[in-house]
């Protein structure tokens, strides 16, 4: 019964949103700002429902989870999508941890999402290896994240997308920061996709 839940119906489909929203970052580069957000604007709250449905599982071994998301490929994608975004990317957030209100506190959106990139991306490298009880363990890791991390980011970088798209001339590529094409090919997560598909095909 347990492993069934690593591979149970919503799992399976909270990982489908999970690699679609990653996939989507990765590629950032290949589109504008605008279509970037209108993406977004409709697959964000798909990845926060999904998130809502899975299941509340427990540890099953003890020890870290793997990381596979480094730092550098974090700055990469958030980069992209703060040069993509531009002047939209700022807005003026909630913070509920402070008890004033009189206090100002500015947010981005590229921040957000490379957050949320972050944490997705490692439980998918995690799911992908096909050890249950790692994916279980990845699993209830990502979904604590989600509950007391991540889904407030989500929420907030929904709100910021809404309100950007209504008036979308600060949208447009923010000529003040450097873009260089995104080299992936060095990237621990894209090495371990390559030796992944390898392992499959040598199967065959």
């Amino acid at each position: 019964m347990d492993e069934n839940i690593v591979y149970s119906k919503e799992v399976i489909e909270f990982t489908a949103v999970a690699n679609e929203y990653c996939r989507f970052l990765e590629e950032a580069s290949s589109t504008d700002g605008k279509n970037l957000l209108a993406v977004l604007q409709k697959l964000l709250p798909l990845l926060y429902m999904k998130s809502l449905y899975l299941p509340d599982i427990e540890t099953k071994i003890d020890e870290d989870i793997e990381k596979f998301v480094r730092e550098e490929d974090w700055q990469a994608i958030k980069n992209t999508l703060t040069f993509k975004i531009g002047a939209a990317n700022d807005y003026l957030d909630v913070n509920p941890d402070k008890e004033s209100t009189e206090e100002l506190i500015y947010s981005d959106i590229a921040e957000n999402l490379a957050d949320i990139y972050q944490d997705i991306k490692d439980f998918l490298m995690v799911y992908r290896i096909g050890t249950v009880e790692l994916m279980n363990d990845a699993l209830r890791e990502c979904k604590e994240s989600f509950r007391i991390y991540w889904g407030q980011k989500l929420v907030n970088t929904i709100r910021s997308i809404h309100f950007a798209l209504i008036d979308p001339e600060k949208i447009g590529e923010d000529t003040s920061i450097s873009q260089n094409k995104t080299d992936k090919s060095d990237w621990i997560i894209t090495r371990r996709q390559d030796e992944f598909r390898k392992e499959n095909d040598d199967d065959i």
